[in-house]
């Protein structure tokens, strides 16, 4: 079952044009990832220092690959100077997994 992942930034103040390389790079390392389907990148309409990234994969498994591969963990550790707080990560699921709750007929 595909997945959505959705990763929240909030840059330093000034500080998001440095971490905008690293940034670029990660996603060209991301795209070429056995797994990764898609991503976009938006920015916060009221803070324009808050990012959110959101990335589909075909599965959480390669997702799961592509969070704890170590060149993704390197870049993360450089872009925590950049960062405000630290990013959260949250996935979701796409496609035909439906809670119990909605057969109630």
């Amino acid at each position: 079952m595909a997945v959505k992942v959705l990763i929240t930034r909030k840059f330093k103040t000034g500080k998001f044009n440095e971490a905008h390389k690293l940034l670029m790079e990660l996603r060209s390392m991301a795209t070429v990832r056995n797994g990764y389907i898609s991503g976009e990148t938006l920015m916060s309409r009221k803070d324009n220092n808050k990012f959110l990234v959101i990335s589909t994969w075909v599965s959480e498994k390669r997702w799961d690959e592509w969070q704890g591969n170590q060149k993704r963990k390197d870049f993360s550790k450089k872009m925590e100077q950049f960062l405000e707080s630290p990013e959260k990560i949250e996935v979701f699921l796409v496609g035909e997994k439906i809670p119990e709750w909605v057969d109630m007929a």
